[in-house]
């Protein structure tokens, strides 16, 4: 039974397996890793509620200077830019739902870890803080 509700819980939600992100001593957030060019294309797209400890990580090592959206996205989303040491170098927060303006980063960066909007200030977040994902380390 239990099995069926987490099945049940992640369709509903739109995420399938999420693995806990560690940012600095911070905060944790249970997130979703897009790696495949599908899941990179659909990210957040049509979610139309996000707990707010759950999130989603891109890995972009393979489109360097890759630029984010909000099209098809209903929750306002803070934008953590991630370098391939596990760093954050640029925040972007409160992203405008629905918008089609490019989201991007002048530093370099490997991942973008998404999360609710707010997130960034309520957890005093930081261009510095060093993250924690198991399946990219």
């Amino acid at each position: 039974m239990r099995y069926v509700f987490l099945i049940i819980f992640c369709i509903y939600s739109g995420f399938s397996y999420a693995e806990p992100l560690k940012i600095a001593d911070k905060a944790v957030f249970d997130v979703e890793l897009a790696q495949k060019p599908e899941e990179l294309q659909k990210g957040l797209m049509f979610v139309k509620t996000l707990p707010e400890n759950r999130g989603m990580i891109f890995d972009l090592r393979a489109f360097p200077k890759a630029s984010m959206w909000m099209k098809n996205t209903y929750v306002p989303l803070d934008m953590l830019f991630v370098d391939c040491a596990f760093r954050v170098v640029d925040i972007y927060a409160q992203a405008e739902p629905l918008s089609l303006k490019k989201i991007s980063s002048s530093k370099d960066f490997c991942y973008v870890v998404e999360l609710l909007g707010g997130s960034a200030q309520k957890y005093n977040l930081s261009v510095g803080d060093e993250i924690y994902f198991n399946p990219l380390m």
